[in-house]
C-alpha cells in the first residue's frame, strides 16, 4: 500500500475513533457522575471543541502508526 494512501486512511480513521472516544466518553462519565447540564454547554464544548481536538489527536496518531507499518511492509 501507498505510504500516503496509508497515511490518509489512518487519519480518518483515527479521526472518526478518536471523536467517538471522547464524545461518548463524556455522555457515559456525565451519566455516571450524576453532572447537571440543563443548558447544554457543557455538552456543546465536548461536542464542538474537546471531541474533534481528541479526533484530530487520534488522526495524527493513527497516520504516523499507518505511515510506519506501510514503510515496514514496502521494505520487505
Amino acid at each position: 500500500m501507498n505510504r500516503t494512501v496509508a497515511g490518509f486512511l489512518g487519519f480518518i480513521g483515527g479521526l472518526i475513533a478518536g471523536y467517538c472516544i471522547v464524545l461518548f466518553g463524556w455522555v457515559a462519565y456525565s451519566t455516571i457522575a450524576d453532572v447537571s447540564d440543563m443548558g447544554g454547554g457543557k455538552a456543546m464544548g465536548i461536542a464542538f471543541f474537546f471531541a474533534p481536538l481528541g479526533g484530530v489527536i487520534a488522526g495524527a496518531i493513527g497516520a504516523i502508526l499507518l505511515t510506519r507499518l506501510a514503510r515496514r511492509e514496502a521494505a520487505s
